[in-house]
C-alpha cells in the first residue's frame, strides 16, 4: 500500500484560506500551518495513510512522500469562493466520475445535518442517525472510532448502516414529500441538483437557513416513512417500485400532510399499523393510476413528467382511514 501511495499516487489538492511559510528541519522553505484548509481532492489517499499508522503503529511513514498542489483563496466574494473550490473539485477529479452530491458536500447546510446527526440522539437515548455528507464517511467513522471489537460492535448497534442516509437519499425524502415525486423519479443526480437549487433562498441571499434540531427530526421522520413505504411496496411490485413509493408520499403529503404528526414518527422511529395499512391500500391504487394514466408508456419515463403528477394526484382512491394514530 505505501508503495502505491509512494510512487503511483497523483496526490492531494488542497484550497485554504490563508497560510504561513518557515524553514523546515532539512533547512529548506516549508508551510508552517495552513487556515480554513479543504482537502478536493485525495481523500482516499489521506485516508489511507492515516489507517495505514494507526492499524500499524510501527510503520514508519517518514519516508513516504505524496504530492500536494496546496492552492490559497485571495477571494472576498464566499459565493465566488464556493464556486471556485467546486471547480477546482472537479477539474482535480478530471479522471475520475465526480457527481454534483461531492462537490457540494462541504456546504454549510449539509455540514449543519451532519453536527444534528451527530449530537441528536434517538428517543431511547442510545442510538442515532448517520448522515453521510461525504461519499464513505460512514466507513471511516467506523474504522476511526471502532478502535476495538467491542467498540465496533457498539457502534453498529448504536448507528446500524439501516440509519445511514446519504445526501442524495436525504433529497428524494425531501422532494418526495414536497409534493414532487416527477422530480425524485429524474433520478438521484437530477433530483439532488433540483432540491439544491430549491434550497437557495428566493431573496437572493448566498446560504439558505441553516436546519435546527426540530428541523431535523422532521427530516429524519420523512426518511422513516419513506423507508417503511418502500419497505411495503417491495413485496407489492417487480418493477418501478421506487417510482410508486415517491408517489405514494407524495400523495400523503398532499391529502394529509398538514394533518401528519411528523413528530410521533420521530418518537416512535416507526409507523403505526394503520398508517401502514393505508400506505399499502394506496401504493396498489397509486401503481394502478400510473399503469392506466401512462398509456403504453414506460412507468419510469412517464413518472417523471408533470402530467403524471397531475393524474395521480387528481385520481380517486380510498378514504383515510381517521383512527391512524399519527393524524392530527
Amino acid at each position: 500500500m505505501l508503495a502505491g501511495i509512494r510512487h503511483y499516487n497523483n496526490g492531494i489538492v488542497i484550497v485554504a484560506d490563508e497560510a504561513s511559510f518557515g524553514p523546515t528541519a532539512a533547512g529548506g522553505p516549508g508551510l508552517v500551518w495552513l487556515k480554513g484548509m479543504q482537502i478536493v481532492n485525495g481523500g482516499q489517499t489521506t485516508a489511507s495513510i492515516y489507517f495505514v499508522k494507526k492499524k500499524e503503529p510501527e510503520i514508519d511513514l517518514r519516508a513516504v512522500r505524496v504530492p500536494a498542489k496546496v492552492i490559497i483563496l485571495r477571494l472576498q466574494d464566499p459565493a465566488a469562493e464556493e464556486s471556485l473550490i467546486s471547480d477546482v473539485s472537479r477539474f482535480a477529479n478530471s479522471q475520475t466520475s465526480v457527481k454534483q452530491s461531492d462537490l457540494s458536500a462541504n456546504k454549510p447546510w449539509h455540514v449543519a445535518v451532519e453536527k444534528l446527526a451527530l449530537s441528536t440522539y434517538t428517543p431511547d437515548g442510545v442510538g442515532r442517525w448517520f448522515y453521510e455528507r461525504a461519499a464513505g464517511s460512514y466507513k471511516t467513522w467506523l474504522a476511526r472510532e471502532g478502535d476495538t471489537p467491542a467498540r465496533l460492535r457498539h457502534l453498529r448497534d448504536e448507528v446500524p448502516p439501516a440509519r445511514k442516509i446519504t445526501k442524495t437519499d436525504l433529497a428524494t425524502y425531501l422532494n418526495a414529500w414536497d409534493r414532487k415525486p416527477d422530480i425524485v423519479s429524474l433520478g438521484a443526480q437530477k433530483n439532488f441538483d433540483q432540491f439544491m437549487s430549491a434550497l437557495t433562498p428566493p431573496d437572493g441571499s448566498l446560504q439558505p437557513p441553516l436546519p435546527d434540531v426540530p428541523a431535523y427530526k422532521s427530516m429524519i421522520a420523512k426518511a422513516i416513512l419513506f423507508k417503511k413505504t418502500q419497505s411495503l411496496v417491495r413485496p407489492m411490485f417487480r418493477a418501478f417500485q421506487r417510482n410508486i413509493v415517491s408517489y405514494v408520499i407524495a400523495l400523503l403529503a398532499d391529502r394529509a400532510g398538514s394533518r401528519i404528526n411528523l413528530d410521533k414518527i420521530w418518537s416512535a422511529q416507526d409507523l403505526s399499523e394503520a398508517l401502514r395499512q393505508q400506505l399499502t391500500r394506496w401504493a396498489s391504487e397509486v401503481n394502478d393510476t400510473l399503469q392506466r394514466s401512462a398509456g403504453g408508456r414506460m412507468i419510469s419515463e412517464w413518472a417523471k413528467k408533470a402530467d403524471c403528477w397531475s393524474a395521480v394526484r387528481t385520481g380517486t382512491y380510498s378514504p383515510m382511514d381517521e383512527h391512524i394514530p399519527e393524524l392530527r
